[in-house]
């Protein structure tokens, strides 16, 4: 498949990490659909078949996390050692496998099982490795790669409405078999395109004609570096790392809101019909794709931390409006918030980890941030869960989501790039070690 891409006329004038992207969308609009936004769908059927409380069904997604998180530096760690294509090979695999399980369970601790294993596969064929691959593959554009990469999320997202017509009309054991069918006929082909750096094809990033060096300064005026690296070791020992992961926390009990109790919220506290409901959660993500495309772009150009932490503000104000509204006719109110600034800070979090700690060991990084922001993750479903069985309201839940997403904007509004001595390193020196920690000297914006 890669011979016949390279033999398209004017491929060549097109830099190949564009078309590691487009990839990337494909498998993200798999992912979106199904498996990050598609348990939305899938939501209230299993609540009357399996007979359980809704934080008994949100822990579902909380364990999940609890095992992704758990996994996420492992997984990081051997994408940057191995790259990313074998092991997304083994992981779409695995998905499609965990859909036709998930189309056989029929107790609660079957899908707690299942879901446990989805989530272990989708560190490895999910968003890790093709982010690991996009953040390698550009520094100056890498802002909008991931917004444009990203947006195959939020376009997935908006397909979900698709998923609640099968899961309607030919119940959700069907949904769920379309689904493997899917990740193995259409994302199994597409990873032979995947490499994990440039230089592994003889270019560099961005398609730059000369590489990139180590603390060469963006512009000729600005004191701060294009690129640093840091080593694992020395991202947990600076201030910025904590600050940033409780901004990811917080982004993490936003995905909650958005992925699994936006549907079931327009249904039983709103009365929509399961179709309308995922209508208007479609509208939302499909419209949190200009929101990752647009603040990817500018993302590039502005202080990338500032902007993020105000996508999250804006987050906080959308999801606050939505526990306000007193009918379906107000909705529009709160997606016209909530879809671009859930998308642009999508979109801005993995820029933001590669441009505070390197890409050479950016897939290790990000997989301890994703872990240490494992209480957000974990306990924002079962939260919001009890929160309904308790007061019968999905609406207390989701005001303490916006307080904490305000909380995580004035983490990152109080967060520093860090500036420690560049470590050489080659791709194949252990990149857990820290052969020089260095002392954390000033802070960069």
């Amino acid at each position: 498949m890669e011979t016949l891409v390279s033999n398209i006329p004017g491929v060549r004038r097109v830099f190949y990490g564009w078309w590691i992207v487009a990839v990337g969308i494909t498998i993200a609009i798999l992912n979106g659909a199904f498996y990050t936004y598609g348990f939305g769908v899938y939501y209230v059927p299993l609540l009357n078949e399996l007979g359980s409380s809704r934080a008994a069904l949100g822990g579902v997604i909380g364990l999940a996390r609890l095992q992704g998180g758990l996994i996420a530096p492992l997984a990081g760690w051997l994408i940057d050692r191995y790259g990313p294509r074998r092991l997304m090979y083994f992981g779409i695999t695995t998905m499609g496998v965990c859909f036709i399980l998930l189309s056989l369970i029929t107790k609660l601790w079957m899908l707690y099982l299942v879901f446990i294993l989805i989530s272990a596969a989708s560190s490895f064929g999910g968003g890790r490795p093709i982010n690991i691959a996009v953040a390698n593959w550009f520094i100056r554009k890498r802002a909008r790669a991931m917004g444009i990469l990203l947006a195959g999320i939020g376009l997935g997202g908006s397909a979900v409405f698709m998923v609640a017509w099968l899961t309607e009309n030919y119940g959700w054991r069907t949904s769920a078999v379309v689904a493997a069918l899917a990740y193995w006929l259409i994302g199994l082909p597409l990873v032979s395109l995947v490499h994990h750096r440039p230089e592994q094809r003889g270019l560099n990033p961005d398609g730059a004609p000369t590489p990139v060096v180590a603390n060469a300064t963006a512009t000729p005026g600005k004191q701060e570096p294009l690129e640093i690296e840091l080593t694992p070791r020395q991202a947990l020992r600076s201030l910025s790392f904590w600050l940033v992961a409780v901004a990811f926390a917080s982004w993490s009990v936003t995905v909650t809101v958005v992925a699994v109790y936006h549907i079931p919220f327009l249904i039983e506290e709103m009365e929509a019909s399961s179709v309308k409901a995922a209508s208007i959660a479609s509208l939302t993500l499909l419209l949190s794709v200009p929101g990752r495309i647009v603040f990817g772009w500018i993302g590039d150009l502005v202080n990338i931390r500032v902007l993020l932490g105000i996508t999250l503000l804006l987050q906080g104000l959308g999801v606050l409006i939505m526990s306000l509204i007193p009918g379906l006719e107000w909705a529009p109110l709160y997606i016209i918030v909530l879809g671009p600034a859930y998308g642009g800070s999508a979109a801005l979090r993995q820029a933001l980890v590669a441009h505070f700690y390197g890409r050479r060991n950016f897939g290790t990084i990000s997989g301890l941030l994703q872990f240490v922001d494992l209480p957000g993750a974990v306990l924002g479903p079962i939260f919001v869960g009890w929160m309904v069985d308790s007061f019968d309201s999905y609406r207390l839940g989701l005001q303490s989501v916006s307080l904490f997403l305000a909380l995580g904007a004035v983490a990152l509004f109080i967060a520093r790039r860090p500036q420690v001595p560049i470590v050489p390193a080659g791709p194949d020196q252990n990149l857990m070690a820290s052969p020089q920690e260095g002392t954390p000297g000033t802070s960069q914006p």
